[in-house]
């Protein structure tokens, strides 16, 4: 059967849903149940091809490879790529670390003896797998877990540490960029102790390793945000360096710590939608007979023994390593140099995907689609997307050689946006998009007058532009209100179109001005190019009148 992912074992395309368990066959996701691999065939559940037990009771005490915060894009991602490892006959098995509330660990992991049950959703298939690479787990605030911790980090083979701790777990300062308070007082408390705080918790963890010998390691955050290993770094030896100056580590720590070729931290690109648990999904999942797969609401975020996800993945790694690591380029990852890390994300933010999803989630919200799967089943919408993609932002993509921008964007636009199994909500994408244009739009406007590219073609940039002046009125093209999403600016610019009433004349240009002559939002003054007489027209034909929208869009991109 043909593999949906794309390098090394991954899920088998079976086609519809699987076949139902027979009543009497109902059971929980645990090693018992997957001792009996013949029941999960039948539903065509795909089981490790390993002995799971025999490697969980191996890892307790010769690990490998540590995660810190083994989220949902962990499980169905990083988790499925080590079991992969481990069913070809390579060692490494992950010990996963949470460093929050020990119930994430105990509900979400432990309750399932460390198993995941993965499902891959596109469109009505339902492609199930049950991911063991998680072999032992810890909580740092569970007693006598933080000294297993301790020994384990200074295990010599233990050479590989990875994160998904979103990108607030990084931050050690305030609002105003000094040292948070909470920084402050891990400095000033025992390097060695059981720190609160997960970068101080992993300089910590290295000053035990390095009093152990310094064996080398590699730290690789594989949170979405660009540079992670930078600020990991950064973050890690800014606490260290606190150590030092108030004497209570060397200077020889804190070299240590700094030589790439001791302690490495190479930057990383990961994309792989992975939305919370879902209901429809814990209902299939209860009709295969599993009698555990319900969504426990009770903590910070909703946790289940299951992670839905869409097939589509990629993860980009610094070729930057200390020490030992998985064989991550067998397994679909690709290992290459920063310029290339650098490229791929400047693709998918500022051309492929990141300008696209921006563009629908203004039009989708301002027309009510509730989804950005619905809005790509509409002629009109799903065509601006296609020109703002091949036509507009395309000519300057920055291409970088280990995928095809073309390839990369046609998914997106063909597989991606319309999977209708995992709807997200034009609103939620809406957020802050005054702090996103400069990236996602102003970068290409940019290169373009670099390049001395004409301006004056673009028709779907100058659109997107005025259908989000549009929306900032808060009134939906039925001409009814809705409250725009969350935006620092919002209160700012809004207050620059006070007073627009939908069929009523405007003076576009007086209202608009001071909007689109901000190079801080566009990432130039836009009456430097064409594009702002175009934007005040555009506004002008979006404010006629209910509909006025749908008739604009329709008009500009036909």
């Amino acid at each position: 059967m043909p593999a949906i992912l794309r390098g090394g074992r991954r899920w088998i395309a079976r086609g519809a849903v699987p076949i139902q368990l027979s009543k009497v066959m109902y059971m929980k996701l645990n090693l018992s149940s997957l001792s009996h691999a013949s029941d999960y065939e039948a539903a065509g559940i795909q089981v490790p091809a390993f002995d799971v037990a025999a490697t969980q009771e191996r890892a307790r005490t010769n690990p490998r490879w540590l995660h810190i915060g083994p989220g949902n894009i962990f499980r169905i991602f990083l988790a499925r790529i080590a079991d992969d490892m481990l069913a070809d006959g390579k060692y490494w098995p992950i010990t996963g670390v949470v460093p929050m509330d020990p119930a994430e660990m105990e509900k979400q992991l432990e309750a399932f003896d460390l198993l995941t049950l993965g499902v891959i959703l596109s469109g009505d298939k339902r492609d199930t797998r049950v991911i063991a690479g998680l072999a032992d787990g810890l909580a740092t605030r569970r007693d006598g877990d933080f000294d297993r911790l301790v020994s384990i980090f200074t295990k010599p083979e233990m050479t590989t540490v990875t994160l998904t701790i979103t990108e607030k777990g990084y931050v050690i300062q305030d609002s105003q960029g000094e040292l948070s308070e909470a920084t402050r007082a891990d400095i000033a408390s025992d390097p060695y102790a059981n720190h609160e705080n997960t970068m101080a918790l992993l300089a910590g963890l290295l000053a035990h390793r390095y009093q152990a010998g310094g064996a080398p390691i590699n730290f690789i955050s594989a949170d979405n945000f660009s540079h992670n290993g930078d600020k990991l770094r950064d973050s890690i030896l800014q606490i260290a360096r606190g150590w030092v100056e108030r004497g209570a580590l060397s200077q020889e720590f804190l070299d240590w710590v700094s030589d790439d070729t001791k302690v490495a931290f190479p930057i990383s690109v990961i994309d792989k939608i992975t939305p919370r648990p879902s209901e429809e999904v814990s209902e299939y999942l209860t009709g295969l007979g599993f009698t555990d797969m319900g969504i426990d609401h009770l903590g910070r975020t909703p946790i289940a023994g299951f992670v839905n996800a869409e097939p589509t993945e990629y993860l980009i790694i610094e070729d930057k390593f200390a020490a030992e690591r998985p064989p991550f380029e067998d397994y679909g990852v690709y290992i290459t140099d920063r310029e290339t890390c650098d490229k791929f994300e400047r693709m998918k933010v500022t051309t492929c995907l990141n300008p696209l999803h921006t563009a629908l989630a203004v039009s989708g919200t301002v027309m009510r689609f509730p989804t950005i799967d619905s809005e790509m089943r509409d002629p009109d919408l799903a065509k601006m997307v296609n020109i703002l993609a091949y036509d507009e932002a395309m000519p300057v993509v920055t291409d970088p050689g280990i995928i095809d921008p073309k390839d990369f964007v046609r998914e997106v636009l063909e597989e991606r946006f319309p999977n209708s199994a995992l709807p997200d909500n034009p609103a939620r994408i809406a957020m802050d998009t005054s702090q996103k244009i400069p990236i996602r739009f102003g970068v290409t406007l940019q290169e373009y007058q670099r390049r001395g590219l004409d301006m004056d073609k673009l028709r779907v940039i100058p659109l997107v532009f005025a259908v989000w002046a549009r929306y900032l009125l808060g009134i939906a093209d039925d001409g009814e209100e809705f409250t725009p999403s969350s935006d620092p600016l919002l209160e700012e610019l809004q207050g620059h179109l006070k007073g627009i009433k939908l069929g009523e004349s405007v003076d576009a240009h007086a209202v608009l001005k001071p909007i689109l002559s901000n190079a801080n939002i566009f990432g130039l003054d836009l009456y430097t190019t064409p594009l702002a007489e175009k934007v005040e027209a555009l506004f002008t034909k979006l404010i006629a009148g209910p509909g006025a929208v749908r008739a604009t869009i329709h008009e500009e991109i036909n």
